[in-house]
């Protein structure tokens, strides 16, 4: 995993600058062995948990709900917490989707 660092330099002492590029390797820890960092994930494989997430929070506002009405449950707030974590969720899902296909239309409307 290489980190990418942007500095300015003066190296003239006359006040010029210049910018420049590092690049940072980790050090291998000998005990791990070969083993890698998080591999970075794919656009569609973040949207895929997410919308999983979006999903698991609707169940559980669901079923927070239905225990709200059984009688189950009697607090209130932790019923409207969930409702809003999930209402959150499915609005943040619908606007990463709007973007998506706005920048896909974007890139259909270019001239070739």
């Amino acid at each position: 995993m290489t980190m990418s660092v942007s500095a300015i330099q003066d190296f003239t002492g006359r006040g010029e600058t210049r910018a420049s590029s590092l690049q940072i390797m980790p050090k291998a820890d000998p005990a791990l062995g070969n083993v890698e960092g998080p591999q970075p994930q794919s656009f569609g494989d973040m949207v895929k948990e997410f919308s999983g997430d979006v999903n698991a929070l609707q169940f559980e506002a669901g079923h927070a709900i239905d225990q709200f009405v059984s009688g189950e449950a009697a607090d209130v707030h932790q019923v409207m917490v969930a409702v809003q974590q999930a209402g959150i969720a499915m609005d943040l899902m619908l606007e990463i989707r709007n973007r998506a296909l706005e920048g896909y239309q974007e890139l259909i409307r270019m001239q070739v």
